[in-house]
């Protein structure tokens, strides 16, 4: 029988401690969370020799100070549950900050590894780095990995394995530092009144708890506070605190960090060279491309960007007619015709204009009009993160993410669409046919959970897209760059950048990102962020958004001489209109419920990085199997409900105004009419979509009572106008958050924020799609 160890994986955020988890565990990992928490524990394995690693990845943090929910997570599990093995994964390109966590992790007596992460970016960075000088001084095995290419990955296993079997000597290691000679006199007689006063449990370093009572930490004061019966520990803390603050002149714990840094400060000056050196942008750009799967890569792309960017229609139109010739079947002239060879154009058609970009600035840079940089990201950033163009490059990549989910989803929710209807529904069908199944059986297989559960699955191909392209900014550091850029909007309403990593997240999921707030540490700024998150439209809305541009705005739309798909300019004017909303309503917030100052604003930009087909499908596929599961059982559970009904009381007509449901939707279905949507069925679908954003459209697939995307698109276009459906989709996208998302904000900050949330967006959503509506009558758009 194999054996067993358990082992913690910690790191600061942006150090590559997901991809390192990727790499170990590869697909054998799982999500839930910790124990009476709402933060994430994702959770893995994986065997090497004949052992059985268990392995939790820690919340990113930067010490373990216990200042933030992450933090205090991270150190405890560490210090009581005792992983056999703690594994920190450092940056190496910027040392200094990262052995920070490293050497409290170490005074903790924990057996500590340091995998010494990103070791291909060193030589970019002119640094060369004397690792075993560093394990010595450390008392601790450092390994050199590329996490997210698996070098160094398999020495890393092997590493665990040697320590966990070796031991470590924790008394030694918690005493790598020494904190001069005042504290080191009194921590040393600290340790002794410890261990004579009180029995600390074995988990417990005697140092490290007397280092924590010194520093003032308010967790280790509360364990000390049950086991200190005569309160001589803490009396005697309290005491050393006060001599020790007035002997330097400012708060002990400020004094034992700088400690900390200087002694980190001395390992880097003896052991870390750097050679000062500023590069050209083609002379890195040329060291990237030397590596043949990259070179070839944006040479091939080029070219067939070019091809499709000049003669595209001509392509698709010689291939359809070589495939129609040759016989090909219908379904492999849409799987070989409009996906493959629509997907590849879609995403090559934007790379030529990538290169001239870049072409354009290394021109500028030999005309000596832009300096040399230290790294290739340096270089990029000056693109990115530039004032005039920041912004026009982030509104833009959201406009490309669009515009491809539409060119590579459609054709593969049409084959989705194609699959539920026809082979799970005609099979449905046949069986319950056969059986002599009742009428009433046949109708909610049928009407309800095939029209209702399919109507939503079709949508799955967009929905796995965007969460690709969003994997795929996250993983290249993209997304850091948008944050960053986006700070100046988000001071005008009182936030800073760090506050819109939430809200970009709120374009996957809300709740995520509603939870993600956690990283600020202002209440108010949190309370804020989380207020207006609701307003960034999560991936649960986008089944609602294509089912109706599919049905009213379909075709192409010229703009500055280009031929747009209108779909993707349809959906892309909602995700620009609920940013615009969250602003204003920022602004709202700022003068209202939340004057004061923002807090300051400093973010780390991560070094930009190939993403690696391992990490990206993991992360889709995380995102994705969350719609998949909803579908499965929330939804499912919904549509079930409306098709009873829909289909009571007994005797009526199913889906018809006499039914249950019927008596719901033309009791509320007043409320809706000024906004254009004021037949009983869209009324009902935006009542059940309360309880999930997708159930909008299931809805509407069991109401109507038909199967498929395209039955659904011709009952709507007989309900609907363009401006009405317009109206209806402003609704959608900035009503009442969902369910689970009003529970989430209730558990972060409150019923009474939760209910507020609740009625403020709905009333901002009717307000809103009022105006387009109304407004639209006005001008003759009706």
């Amino acid at each position: 029988m194999d054996k067993k160890i358990t082992l913690g994986l910690m790191g600061n955020p942006n150090c590559g401690k997901t991809s390192t988890f990727n790499a170990l565990t590869g697909a054998r990992q799982h999500v839930g969370n910790w124990p009476g928490k709402t933060v994430e524990k994702k959770e893995g394995s994986f065997k090497h020799k004949n052992y059985d690693i268990e392995v939790v990845d820690l919340p990113g943090t930067y010490s373990l100070t216990a200042y933030s929910l992450e933090e205090l997570i991270a150190r405890n599990y560490v210090v009581d549950e005792k992983p056999d093995v703690v594994v920190d994964i450092i940056d190496s390109t910027n040392l200094e900050r990262n052995l920070y966590l490293a050497v409290q992790l170490i005074e903790t007596g924990a057996n500590v590894i340091l995998a010494f992460n990103m070791a291909d970016l060193t030589k970019n960075y002119g640094l060369k780095i004397n690792v075993k000088q560093i394990s010595d001084y450390l008392h601790v095995p450092i390994i050199e990995i590329t996490a997210r290419d698996g070098t160094g990955i398999e020495e890393l296993k092997g590493a665990i394995i040697n320590l966990y079997e070796k031991g470590e000597e924790k008394e030694a290691k918690a005493k790598i530092i020494t904190y001069g000679k005042e504290i080191e006199e009194h921590l040393e007689k600290f340790t002794e009144i410890i261990n004579n006063n009180i029995k600390l449990p074995e988990k417990y370093n005697s140092r490290w708890i007397a280092l924590k009572l010194i520093e003032n930490d308010k967790e280790v004061i509360k364990l000390i506070e049950n086991l200190d019966t005569n309160h001589v520990v803490l009396k005697e803390a309290e005491r050393i605190r006060k001599h020790l603050t007035d002997i330097f002149g400012e708060d002990i714990d400020t004094v034992i960090a700088d400690a900390r840094y200087g002694f980190i400060h001395g390992i880097i000056v003896e052991n870390v060279e750097k050679k000062e050196k500023k590069e050209s942008f083609v002379d890195q750009a040329k060291k990237t491309l030397s590596k043949p799967v990259y070179g070839a890569t944006l040479a091939a792309g080029t070219i067939i960007g070019l091809m499709f960017l000049f003669a595209g229609g001509g392509i698709m139109e010689s291939l359809s007619e070589f495939l129609e010739t040759a016989g090909a079947p219908e379904w492999l002239m849409l799987i070989l015709v409009d996906t493959i060879v629509v997907g590849i154009g879609a995403i090559t058609i934007y790379i030529p204009f990538v290169v001239l970009i870049f072409l354009i600035y290394a021109l500028l840079e030999s005309s000596r009009m832009i300096k040399g940089a230290d790294t290739l990201s340096d270089h990029l950033d000056r693109i990115t993160t530039n004032r005039a163009l920041g912004i026009p490059i982030f509104l833009l990549l959201m406009f490309i993410t669009f515009n491809l989910t539409f060119e590579i989803g459609a054709p593969l929710s049409d084959v989705t669409d194609w699959f539920i209807v026809d082979v799970i529904g005609g099979a449905v069908e046949g069986i319950l046919t056969s059986a002599n199944a009742p009428d009433w059986l046949l109708s909610l297989a049928l009407d309800g959970i095939v029209a209702g559960v399919g109507s939503v699955l079709v949508f799955v191909p967009f929905i796995f897209m965007i969460f690709l392209i969003i994997a795929i900014l996250e993983d290249t550091g993209y997304l850091a760059r948008a944050a960053f850029v986006m700070d100046k909007v988000m001071h005008k309403i009182g936030l800073h950048g760090k506050s819109f990593i939430p809200m970009l997240l709120g374009f996957g999921c809300n709740v995520p990102a509603i939870m993600a707030t956690r990283v600020l540490e202002n209440e108010r700024d949190r309370i804020l962020t989380i207020l207006i998150n609701p307003f960034m439209s999560c991936g649960a809305r986008l089944p609602v958004y294509i089912l109706f541009t599919a049905a009213f705005f379909t075709g192409t739309t010229m703009v500055f001489g280009f031929s747009l798909n209108t779909e993707t300019i349809v959906i892309y004017s909602l995700y620009l209109l609920g940013i615009s909303v969250a602003i204003i309503m920022g602004l709202i917030f700022k003068n209202t419920l939340f004057k004061g100052l923002s807090s300051p604003f400093v973010m780390e930009l991560p070094p930009y990085r190939m993403p690696t087909l391992t990490g990206v499908a993991i992360h889709t596929w995380e995102r994705g199997w969350v719609f998949i599961k909803k579908a499965g059982t929330v939804i499912f559970a919904i549509v079930v409900l409306i098709w009873f009904l829909a289909a009571l009381p007994a005797g009526v007509e199913y889906g018809s105004e006499d039914s249950y449901i019927g008596g719901i939707g033309k009791t509320i279905s007043f409320v809706f009419t000024p906004i254009g949507a004021g037949d009983w069925q869209s009324s009902v679908s935006l009542f059940f979509g309360f309880l999930a954003k997708e159930v909008v459209v299931g809805s509407m697939g069991v109401l109507y009572g038909i199967n498929g995307e395209t039955g659904l698109t011709e009952a709507l276009q007989s309900t609907f106008t363009p401006l009405s459906a317009y109206a209806f989709l402003v609704f959608v996208l900035l009503y009442a958050p969902c369910m689970v998302a009003v529970a989430t904000i209730k558990r972060e900050i409150g019923w009474k924020w939760a209910i507020f949330a609740v009625f403020y967006t709905t009333a901002v959503a009717y307000i809103v799609a009022l105006i387009v509506y109304q407004g639209g009558l006005l001008i003759g758009l009706g």
